[in-house]
């Protein structure tokens, strides 16, 4: 079986790795799916259970999709990717997102 998504940036520098930034590098790029501020969620990674800020998460860029991952023990949170069939969003890396309410809304 194939899949139209990428193939995560590897968390150990390898070839096909971008540089390592934080996650507010990403939040562009998520903002457009989300239609919402990704610097104001708080990720609970699936594999540690650490919760951290979406700017805390170790962003890979560059590659051909924009790969998250906990800054604790470096396993994928979330990745987006843009192909010709569409957006690809996948936050199976994460069991929870908190989506803090913006001020002055009600």
């Amino acid at each position: 079986m194939t899949s139209d998504f990428p193939t995560p940036a590897a968390p150990d520098g390898g070839a096909e790795s971008a540089a390592v930034l934080d996650g507010n590098a990403a939040a562009g790029e998520f903002s457009g799916i989300l239609a919402s501020d990704p610097t104001n969620v708080s990720v609970r990674c699936g594999s540690c259970g650490v919760a951290q800020a979406f700017g805390q998460l170790q962003a890979y860029m560059g590659g051909p999709g924009t790969v998250l991952r906990c800054r604790e023990c470096a396993a994928m949170v979330a990745r987006v990717a843009r192909t010709p069939r569409g957006t690809w969003l996948d936050i199976s890396g994460s069991s929870s997102w908190l989506f803090s309410p913006t001020p002055g809304l009600a």
